[in-house]
């Protein structure tokens, strides 16, 4: 019976409702003739109309299968069901009435079972029944391979989703690793003691990036740490050119964000502006229902080109984590991304 069920892709609810309207539409025949209650419940015809549903659903599996062979790129189709509907009503009808003869034949009854009249009232009693359980078969079968082809798509976007971000974080943190090897390059020369405190700092740091290399999303109050410990690193370099100001609403613990993004956008800032002791840049973190970076703008006349790479890859991925991209507004005097929360754990 299990190997059954698993062909047919049935289980043990829908047979259930397919046993009880065979019931019921026993019950309602012999309602019409028959007022006795112990006549009109008896289990036989029921459990020969169960049957009979069986064979139905049988020769429409085995229709479809055929089809699936022939055609596999088409086989879900609305249109091959009602061919495989049609065929089957047919193979149906041709079986149903070659098993009657058979038995007509070996109990003489054919006189009384095939005339003109028996023949319409019963074939047209099993088109009935091929119609109603034939349909709720075949949309029960067209229904879970419609949910089953949607939980594919998901699953596929799922994957490709996970490969994306992982392309995009595989960009991003080489990124972040070699802009501070060349500032500690640069500190070596100037000043070996600060460089060997700059040293300290982007180990630590870097074991940070180590440890969300392999995570999706980090807790927001998280990336607000990590992006203050890499603002006091430049600070090394940068001592009094640049400043920060974080102005940090209390956050649920449920609001995440990319690892990197708050640390990427100051440091576009730092590369793309040009901070003096009098006239420094100031870099503003905001966050209430979202998280706002600004910066005042003084360009350097020569910029580096990944700051459009990065801010691209980051828009990327609040799409494939959080389904809203970020917003950039860049204006002659400011520029300012606008963050949406993630609120929950994806499961991309």
């Amino acid at each position: 019976m299990k190997r059954l069920f698993t062909f047919l892709r049935i289980d043990r609810y829908f047979t259930l409702f397919l046993f009880l309207m065979s019931y019921l539409l026993v019950i309602n025949s012999r309602l019409r003739v028959d007022h006795h209650i112990i006549s009109i419940l008896q289990p036989d015809a029921p459990i020969a109309q169960f049957l009979g549903v069986f064979i139905i659903m049988i020769l429409i599996k085995l229709t479809i299968d055929y089809f699936q062979k022939k055609n596999a790129a088409t086989s879900h189709s609305a249109k091959i069901y009602l061919i495989c509907f049609a065929l089957s009503f047919i193979l149906y009808l041709i079986a149903s009435n070659a098993i009657s003869l058979a038995i007509a034949i070996g109990f003489d009854t054919v006189s009384r079972n095939f005339n003109q009249q028996t023949l319409v009232l019963t074939n047209l009693g099993r088109a009935v029944d091929f119609a109603l359980f034939g349909s709720l078969y075949l949309a029960y079968l067209f229904l879970k391979d419609n949910r089953d082809y949607k939980n594919q798509i998901h699953a596929y976007d799922k994957a490709l989703s996970s490969s994306v971000i992982q392309q995009l974080k595989a960009q991003l943190n080489p990124h972040f690793l070699f802009n501070n090897l060349n500032t500690l390059d640069e500190l070596i020369e100037e000043d070996p003691t600060l460089a060997s405190a700059f040293l300290h700092h982007f180990s630590e740091l870097y074991r940070y990036a180590l440890d969300t290399s392999e995570k999706k999303l980090v807790p927001l109050h998280e990336e607000i740490d990590f992006v203050n410990s890499y603002f006091k690193l430049m600070e090394h370099k940068y001592r009094g050119y640049y400043f920060l100001n974080i102005t940090n609403e209390e956050q649920s613990p449920q609001v995440f964000v990319p690892p990197f993004c708050l640390q990427l956008l100051v440091e576009n800032a730092i590369e793309h502006n040009l901070g003096r002791s009098s006239a420094p840049v100031n870099i503003s973190i905001s966050i209430t229902d979202k998280i706002i970076v600004s910066n005042t703008k003084t360009p350097k006349k020569t910029t580096k080109k990944t700051g459009g790479r990065a801010l691209k890859n980051l828009s990327t991925q609040f799409n494939l984590l959080g389904g809203e991209a970020i917003k950039i507004e860049d204006s002659e005097t400011q520029f300012i991304v606008t963050l949406p929360f993630i609120t929950r754990p994806t499961d991309v």
